[in-house]
């Protein structure tokens, strides 16, 4: 049975599924599982991500970066004689068994057609590639590729790839809207233009994932590209392995309208995107390149910011990664960067708290949420210092607020027009999803400022509500393995 084909909101700000309720996308970054995890890793890993609360997972079907030959587990090449239009059945047949376990364990996909290095032609080693993909033969790979997919209702499509479409002096954006076009004409039978029919592509659900470019900070689906490209419906951050990225920033300036330029003129008409940061930063990712120690790599706090920060912000939804995980590190590729196997990194206390997150998501629609940090009286004394930082958001209808708090620190809060008399409070930890008991106080009308402190040098986070009923967050069961966890071995490349 065919899972539902997920569709934009009619506010344009996130997705539903096909009865209109919100989806909650939680996902994790496994670009290389379809080439390099054997079937059985693949359901212990599809399992795990399962349980742990994980609904989107995001994988390419072509990338060299960890399998320069772009060979599956069984040893089998992708495509004959190097050659795109040459794919090899047996490579592309397990694509498919891989994509049928993700539908048989309800998983929506983001895949990548082909990972951004087969377009550019480099790697961020400095290493010089063959040009597999071009304007030659990049519609006619998307055409087979998309008859090769239709009819699968979980799949979301992603072009890109780690690379902006113009680097390094060079214009590649011919090639992507040729890939687009060849995708739609294979899933729908039209032929779709790049700059034209909005509507008919808005139903392909086609985003584009750019690098953190390091010379300009620009990481966004639309750093190059403009409404012209009608192929595109939502957008994609790259928010980046550093320590001091603003993901709340990079959100905020998508939702006034980057995209359509109405951020800088306002004469331009807005065009909403859904907006997430897809890939942020990652679980034991080093923060520093080259690495200068085993002190310079994210920590589960820096996770947890970034994907509370980005929530509250007005992302649609989330995605997570781990260093180890993203490539599908064995025990022999173990080194200072990846200090663990995907297998014993997808137990790692990053990954149970994204369950904890979906929880929180679970409980409050974040989609009926609106970004209010002009409610925060003393926010702005801290912008440039991180670990001062708090996001806020309101649900007005619901008269509940929610209040991300980085580390210790006090803050007086607007709540004129959200509720009045006596505010219903409770902090949730997001380490560990408890919350404390919840407390009552009363306001004084017509102030209705609440001053409150985050006693704890750690994150929690703040939820006051005009009625105690409304401040709950179960601890969900999302999936029960069938057989007992045990370890399993890997693949050795």
């Amino acid at each position: 049975m065919r899972m539902e084909k997920l569709h934009i909101s009619e506010n344009g700000r996130y997705f539903e599924k096909a009865d209109g309720s919100p989806f909650v996308w939680l996902a994790d970054t496994a670009w290389t599982v379809p080439a390099r995890l054997k079937w059985d890793d693949v359901l212990h890993y599809m399992e795990t991500r399962k349980k742990q609360g994980f609904t989107v997972l995001q994988m390419v079907v072509l990338d060299p970066e960890f399998n320069e030959e772009m060979r599956n587990p069984c040893g089998i090449k992708a495509l004959k004689e190097d050659d795109l239009l040459q794919p090899e059945e047996q490579y592309f047949s397990y694509v498919d068994w891989v994509l049928d376990q993700a539908e048989a364990y309800g998983f929506y996909v983001l895949l990548l057609p082909v990972w951004g290095e087969l377009v550019v032609g480099w790697d961020w080693n400095g290493g010089e590639h063959p040009l597999y993909m071009t304007e030659q033969n990049a519609a006619a790979y998307g055409k087979w590729l998309g008859r090769r997919m239709a009819g699968r209702n979980n799949i979301l499509w992603c072009l890109g790839g780690d690379r902006m479409p113009v680097c390094r002096g060079k214009d590649y954006r011919p090639v992507w809207r040729l890939l687009a076009e060849g995708l739609a004409e294979g899933l729908t039978g039209k032929c779709l233009k790049y700059d034209s029919d909005r509507e008919e592509w808005k139903k392909l659900l086609i985003t584009y994932h750019a690098c953190h470019e390091a010379e300009t900070g620009e990481c966004s689906t639309f750093s190059y590209w403009t409404p012209e490209d009608q192929w595109i419906s939502f957008t994609m951050l790259q928010s980046g392995h550093g320590a001091f990225k603003k993901n709340y920033e990079l959100i905020e300036k998508e939702r006034r309208g980057k995209a359509s330029g109405a951020e800088t003129d306002p004469s331009k008409k807005e065009l909403i995107y859904p907006v997430w940061d897809g890939e942020p930063a990652y679980e034991m990712m080093p923060m520093t390149w080259p690495v200068k120690d085993l002190n310079s790599f994210h920590d589960t706090r820096i996770v947890r910011r970034r994907a509370y920060w980005a929530l509250l912000a007005g992302a649609f939804g989330h995605t997570y990664g781990h260093a180890s995980v993203w490539n599908t590190a064995t025990e022999k590729e173990k080194n200072m960067i990846c200090r663990y196997t995907w297998a014993e990194a997808i137990q790692s206390e990053g990954s149970y708290q994204m369950k904890i997150l979906r929880d929180f998501m679970e409980a409050y629609d974040l989609n009926s949420f609106e970004p209010c940090q002009e409610r925060l009286l003393r926010q702005s004394a801290a912008e440039d210092e991180l670990d001062l930082h708090e996001q806020a958001a309101v649900d007005i209808k619901n008269n509940v607020m929610l209040v991300y708090f980085a580390s210790d620190t006090e803050e007086q809060i607007d709540l004129k027009g959200v509720m009045k008399g006596k505010v219903y409070q409770a902090w949730f930890d997001p380490k560990n999803g408890q919350l404390t008991e919840t407390a009552a106080c009363t306001l004084p009308d017509p102030d209705a400022i609440l001053t409150v402190r985050n006693s704890l040098e750690e994150d929690r986070l703040l939820i006051l509500a005009d009625e105690a009923a409304k401040i709950s967050v179960p601890q969900r069961t999302y999936f029960e393995t069938r057989s007992e966890e045990e370890a399993r071995k890997v693949f050795e490349w």
